[in-house]
């Protein structure tokens, strides 16, 4: 009897765990993802400025909105099974004073990018894809493959 109650029990356990993970939904797209971020902070509203597909299975997404409406983010956005998850955020705030008119923030050997800061007065070099944010007008996001 006691073996019947706990093989009971240990179903009934498996059985809400996956019925918990099937009640949420699948992020089938990049912004999925992010939308999943944004239900975690409900008092939030995330705006997309823009994205760089990196390949078939990443794409970066700069964004407002999760801490707070003045923070801007770069989502590393991957496809795992199928499904896409926001995996690391990084603040994108501003280039830092001195440091030029073009500077490099993240490279990523690995998948083969770069993400920086241009300001927004300088000739904009044809291998960089650039994302302007509202209400910053004196810079810029640029994202270059290297791969």
């Amino acid at each position: 009897m006691n073996k019947s109650l706990t093989l009971v029990f240990v179903a009934l356990v498996f059985l809400l765990v996956g019925c918990n993970e099937s009640s949420q939904e699948p992020a089938r797209s990049p912004e999925d993802a992010l939308r999943m971020i944004e239900v975690e902070n409900e008092k939030r509203q995330i705006n997309v400025y823009g994205t760089h597909k990196v390949n078939e299975d990443l794409v970066l997404i700069v964004f407002r909105g999760v801490m707070n409406g003045e923070d801007i983010w770069l989502a590393d956005v991957h496809k795992e099974d199928g499904q896409w998850k926001a995996k690391e955020s990084v603040q994108m705030n501003g280039p830092f004073e001195g440091n030029g008119e073009i500077q490099t923030i993240i490279i990523n050997e690995d998948f083969g990018y770069e993400v920086g800061y241009i300001e927004s007065n300088v000739p904009i070099p044809e291998n960089l894809n650039i994302v302007e944010i509202d209400k910053v007008e004196d810079w810029k996001i640029w994202f270059k493959q290297t791969k």
